[in-house]
């Protein structure tokens, strides 16, 4: 073989191990890519969520974390969890396996650029995970912090704006109305004090089965209180057991009641004066005609 050829052949044999040794380098990077970062997460105005995770040969192991701030009726309260993880590579990226109580989430995961792309298995949309060190991610925790004493200072000052909010709504709003085939009813909201409660009436219109009147028309004495989101309401002459506990919006656009003389969750609409009295006559022309 002459010297030319023995050069060609050792230098294919270089490009050969070199290719080789960068396509190993190559799958090595990607397999250990979860040990890049010290975290990877996602965050919004009140929870941030983060992977902390470490894989070796393919496997991975760590935990998701959990922390957030929730508010109930103006007192916020602040929460931790955390769940094992365990997961392993797939085809062009992992599956995550969460642990939470008795059930286990399967998350589908691929990188997108240096962060994370997470979509629950079973789920269109994916969310980002964000590559992150240890001090973005004790900045996450200190914005949590931060939107909690927003709530908790504030609490108080957001409570009654947004209660004089729902009273300016409510005041302006003739009553509510449930219309169902048998019973028509309206209710009135008369009084209401940010801290008293308030006072109202319920008109109750049902069609008789056995009597020979077409409809029949009871009015009670209603009362409550309310914080623009829960609803209490009781009645006098009591017609049914205990407070019933409901819900409404702060743009008061429907009021939800379970009543057992409805038979079940009864949704008041908003109505005027004059839809009410359409609705009204309309409702006992239709039981008169039933009675003919």
């Amino acid at each position: 073989m002459s010297k030319s050829k023995i050069w060609f052949v050792a230098v294919m044999t270089v490009l050969v191990l070199g290719a080789d040794s960068w396509s190993a380098y190559q799958a090595i990077g990607k397999k250990s890519a979860l040990n890049h970062s010290y975290a990877f997460a996602y965050k919004t105005k009140d929870r941030m969520s983060w992977f902390k995770v470490s894989e070796s040969k393919g496997k991975v192991t760590g935990h998701l974390n959990e922390k957030y701030v929730e508010e109930v009726r103006w007192d916020p309260h602040i929460y931790k969890k955390q769940f094992v993880l365990s997961g392993s590579s797939k085809e062009n990226g992992y599956e995550f396996k969460v642990t939470q109580g008795k059930e286990t989430i399967v998350y589908e995961v691929h990188f997108s650029g240096k962060d994370l792309s997470v979509k629950k298995q079973g789920e269109k949309k994916s969310t980002i995970y964000k590559a992150i060190n240890q001090k973005k991610l004790d900045k996450y925790h200190k914005d949590i912090q931060k939107r909690y004493d927003y709530l908790f200072d504030t609490a108080e000052n957001r409570f009654y704006d947004s209660m004089r909010n729902f009273k300016e709504k409510v005041a302006k709003i003739y009553g509510f109305l449930y219309t169902a085939k048998d019973k028509q009813l309206f209710l009135q909201v008369k009084t209401m004090h940010i801290e008293l409660g308030w006072t109202g009436s319920l008109l109750i219109t049902t069609v008789p089965e056995k009597e020979c009147k077409p409809y029949k028309e009871m009015r009670l004495e209603v009362s409550g209180e309310t914080d623009g989101r829960n609803f209490f309401m009781g009645y006098e002459p009591s017609i049914e057991d205990g407070i019933i506990q409901g819900s409404t919006n702060r743009g008061a656009k429907s009021i939800k009641l379970p009543l057992k003389i409805a038979g079940g969750i009864v949704e008041f609409k908003p109505v005027s004066k004059q839809e009410y009295q359409k609705q009204s006559e309309a409702f006992k022309k239709q039981a008169e005609e039933k009675k003919k």
